[in-house]
């Protein structure tokens, strides 16, 4: 309403917005979020204009800040945007700082689990993939109504399981920050600018766990519930956690051990 323009979701882009009762600006935003804490903006404008920006600050993003030019701007609050309104030029540029930081949410009615979070990302186990290619005609449920005179070799079903232990207890540390064991390790940015597969994403968690005997799969050939509290566990082992949209097999909630 106040011929303003809003950013709600940090993405690489370029947007072609009107504002200021249609003049037309170019936004070209660049950053690597949500695996990096910077992300900037570029005005491209043919005269200057002056019209509202608002930049939504995430609820976790404690001390963010907002720069214009390379000065700081506004009063960044966690959970709410903050407003930037003056005369924009060409060129002029907006960086915003999201401090990233480990994060822990524990889930009462799921046996007290735990999930650890990196900024905006959620972390789950990094578990091998052992991939398995199927007949989509023998493995069809009822409502798929597969067609007889289809060729299941031009679609195949792959399904994928765990080539490597999946049932860890999550050793927290018994001092006041209960994540102090947790290591964040960062990797090169891939050549393919796809970040969202085990071997490519720029993020690793290096951490402690214990495997949990008595949780193992189910009946239906899948994971089972947790497993209560207190249950018995093996010795420590290192175990990595990766951000959950690089895994396509996840386990995000955690039974949990205090050291």
């Amino acid at each position: 309403p106040d011929n303003g323009v809003a950013a709600v979701i940090y993405s690489a882009c370029k947007a072609t917005v009107k504002v200021a009762d249609g003049h037309e600006i170019v936004l070209h935003e660049q950053t690597r979020y949500p695996f990096d804490e910077t992300i900037d903006f570029t005005v491209s404008t043919a005269s200057e204009a002056a019209f509202p920006m608002y930049f939504r600050i995430p609820s976790w993003a404690e001390g963010a800040t907002v720069a214009v030019n390379g000065r700081k701007a506004g009063r960044p609050v966690p959970g709410r945007y903050v407003k930037i309104d003056r005369v924009w030029k060409d060129g002029d540029r907006i960086t915003l700082e999201f401090p990233m930081s480990l994060g822990m949410r524990t889930w009462q009615v799921n046996k007290n689990s735990v999930s650890v979070d990196y900024g905006p990302l959620t972390l789950s186990l990094k578990i091998d993939e052992k991939y398995v290619q199927r007949n989509s005609a023998e493995t069809a449920i009822w409502d798929s109504k597969w067609q007889k005179d289809a060729d299941p070799s031009k679609w195949p079903t792959t399904e994928i399981y765990p080539d490597s232990p999946w049932n860890y207890a999550l050793v927290l540390s018994g001092s006041g920050d209960p994540l102090s064991g947790i290591e964040v390790v960062r990797k090169d940015w891939p050549a393919d600018d796809f970040p969202f597969t085990l071997e490519s994403v720029p993020l690793e968690f290096k951490a402690t766990g214990r495997r949990v005997p008595s949780w193992t799969l189910d009946e239906t050939g899948l994971c089972a519930v947790l497993p209560d509290e207190g249950v018995q566990t093996g010795p420590d082992e290192h175990v990595t956690l990766v951000p959950m949209g690089a895994a396509r097999l996840r386990i995000s909630a955690f039974p949990n051990v205090t050291e």
